[in-house]
């Protein structure tokens, strides 16, 4: 059985990715590159930011026209917090595969994010309808499933799959048990549905599928902190860091200047220091800079082998002429203030 994961930005395809590297590395082909034939593979459309019909587009131009013969079971990652046009993507997804249903899921309980009545809560505090959010965009009717019924399991959850095929299902679930529930009813079936979510619901069909990553070693050494993201929370771990003495590059504060600007003149600045100083590990925070750092060190390869803890992802970059670079990808909301210090302490960075 293979795997395609199809993400908006490079952060989020990596965190969902690498949880799928218990057997083989798992490789990213970063937009506009091709799919990389592979038990498990991940693309990236860089799409997130784009406008609705641009996504739709993007993400039927980078599966392209064989979709149907190449995997077996499609995982659309989405934003935890609901972020990009998901909606879009997905309605694009079930249209390019022939993919007759979806099972939509964002929660990543590991990282506060739960869905109940299907509204989207963040550290407890209500984000979003998910039902609301999707709805404008997708092409096909809507259901949902209440956290009563994921908790039923078993033969009658796989049943409430079953009876709403043909529709983008939305599902509660609070806890990892919860999205190992619906990934379980979801395999049950002859034609699985289209699974769409965060790295919680992909670490689920990871362990479902015997390929979840164990936890992963980072490398000792040198450690290079690339910030882009304009979150408060990596804001807070970039000054932990610097208190730290550890080494950190980052983007102005919010709201001086423009992000995409900002975070491809620290990946410039990131690839210019990389290429005068040797470091061990670059850890990379924020889609924008992640991508950014990728191109302005004219990768080729990514290869995910596996997480430190949730939300991270550690991978291998591969570069023409030069050796392999250990990188270790965050996305921008995750985390509390020490994370990056307690990671090298733990590390012996």
């Amino acid at each position: 059985m293979t795997v395609t994961i199809v993400a908006d930005d490079l952060t989020g395809a990596c965190d969902a990715g690498t949880l799928f590297a218990g057997k083989s590395p798992v490789p990213v082909a970063v937009w506009p590159d091709p799919a990389v034939a592979a038990p498990v593979s991940v693309v990236d459309t860089e799409s997130r930011d784009l406008e609705a019909a641009e996504a739709s587009r993007r993400v039927r131009r980078a599966i392209g026209p064989g979709a149907r013969a190449g995997a077996t079971v499609w995982f659309k990652k989405i934003d935890s917090t609901l972020r990009g046009h998901a909606g879009a993507e997905l309605a694009a997804l079930l249209r390019v595969t022939g993919v007759a249903s979806a099972l939509v899921c964002p929660a990543f309980p590991a990282q506060g994010r739960t869905v109940v009545d299907r509204q989207l809560f963040v550290n407890g505090e209500p984000r979003a309808s998910v039902v609301d959010r999707l709805r404008p965009e997708v092409d096909r009717p809507l259901a949902w499933i209440p956290l009563g019924d994921v908790r039923a399991g078993g033969v009658a959850l796989t049943a409430r799959v079953m009876r709403l095929a043909g529709m983008v299902v939305v599902a509660d679930a609070e806890t990892d048990a919860d999205l190992d529930a619906l990934v379980g009813a979801a395999l049950a079936l002859e034609a699985p549905p289209l699974l769409a979510g965060s790295a919680g619901l992909a670490r689920a069909l990871a362990e479902r599928l015997g390929l979840l990553a164990g936890p992963a070693s980072l490398p000792t050494g040198r450690w290079l902190i690339v910030a882009g993201s304009l979150s408060p929370s990596t804001r807070r771990q970039i000054a932990e860091a610097r208190r730290a003495g550890l080494r950190v590059l980052a983007t102005p504060d919010a709201g001086r200047g423009d992000a995409a600007t900002a975070a491809a003149e620290v990946g410039a600045e990131a690839a210019r220091l990389l290429a005068a100083e040797p470091f061990d590990l670059v850890v990379v925070t924020g889609g924008e800079t992640a991508v950014a750092l990728y191109r302005a060190l004219g990768a080729t390869r990514l290869d995910l082998v596996g997480a430190p803890q949730p939300g991270l992802a550690l991978g291998w970059l591969g570069m023409p002429g030069r050796a392999d670079l250990a990188v270790l990808t965050k996305a921008g909301g995750f985390g509390p203030p020490n994370l990056f210090v307690s990671l090298a302490r733990e590390a012996g960075a």
